[in-house]
């Protein structure tokens, strides 16, 4: 196997080195240590484990063949699964997944442990690439339904952000809802259809509607406090207050994050999708606004620009 192979190439003897190793075979340390540093990237060969051989004989065919579809990135497949489920409470792992193998070293310290720790090491590694994949084939499973449910009018930022409200507040019936930046108002009335008291306030909305207010988030009168304040580009290309570049959306955050405090009930939810690195804030930073960050690493929603969710919770 020489530097240049594929890992797709490299999966089928990986995993029966690796899984030969966990099963107490020592001798097979050596051949798969020098398979993976054979790999041109052996955090990426260990990811694309995940994808094609771990888990269950169900997760790796919906794995398979989302990452075999041409337009699979869509439907966040593995490739865009943060650890979550795996690490949790681990803060490194605050990046897309491939960046966050990368900058952790979670690559290096495997291959470290597998070179002094032998089969204890390989049997961790076997019980997360597993899990990985578990995650990863539970996440795609549902997101076709949630698609289908909208009647595929919804960008998927949007149908993340309706889950997450329904996953943070129950039923939607008679729930105050703010929507940050509506646009053309598909998450709008989709809120105000499941009986949401839902208000959208937009710097320059494509629709017209009487939930619907033109105007400048930071400065804008609103009829807080809401239970729920949605945004799916706030932090994205511009500031949600007057359209700003990236640059100047971070410098702004702090204003952001005071207004988003001013409109929120005690114990509401802020849920920010798409939020751009760098992201504009720290946890720190919120928390000196009046928020808890319970969750910061779902799953990414764009590789290349590595947009992700973020959830609030105000104090």
């Amino acid at each position: 196997m020489t530097g240049t192979a594929e890992p797709l190439e490299q999966n089928p003897k990986l995993w029966k080195l690796l899984r030969d190793l966990a099963a107490g075979q020592e001798a097979a340390r050596d051949a798969l240590l020098e398979t993976l540093l054979a790999a041109p990237n052996p955090a990426s060969a260990l990811t694309e484990l995940a994808v094609h051989e771990a888990g269950s004989a169900a997760a790796r065919t919906q794995l398979t063949a989302h990452h075999a579809d041409p337009k699979w990135s869509k439907w966040l497949p593995l490739h865009l699964q943060e650890y979550t489920a795996v690490f949790p409470e681990d803060v490194r792992f605050h990046q897309p997944l491939p960046q966050a193998l990368i900058d952790s070293g979670w690559a290096e310290t495997h291959l470290r442990a597998l070179q002094s720790g032998g089969v204890q090491a390989a049997r961790a590694l076997v019980t997360e690439l597993d899990a990985i994949a578990e995650e990863a084939a539970s996440l795609l499973s549902r997101l076709p339904a949630m698609k289908a449910r909208l009647g595929g009018s919804l960008h998927i930022l949007q149908v993340q952000a309706l889950t997450r409200a329904e996953a943070l507040l129950g039923p939607l019936q008679g729930r105050k809802i703010l929507e940050v930046g509506p646009q053309e108002g598909g998450l709008l009335l989709e809120l105000i259809k499941l009986g949401a008291d839902a208000l959208g306030i937009d710097l320059g909305p494509q629709i017209e509607h009487p939930r619907l207010i033109q105007g400048d988030f930071l400065h804008t009168a609103l009829p807080g406090p809401f239970e729920l304040i949605v945004a799916t580009a706030v932090f994205e290309s511009s500031s949600c207050a007057r359209g700003e570049p990236d640059s100047d959306a971070k410098n702004n955050s702090p204003a952001v994050l005071r207004r988003f405090h001013e409109l929120t009930a005690p114990g509401g939810f802020v849920v920010l999708e798409n939020v751009m690195f760098p992201i504009p804030f720290s946890r720190e930073e919120a928390k000196a606004a009046g928020f808890e960050v319970p969750l910061s690493r779902l799953p990414a929603i764009n590789l290349r620009t590595g947009g992700r969710s973020c959830v609030l919770r105000r104090i």
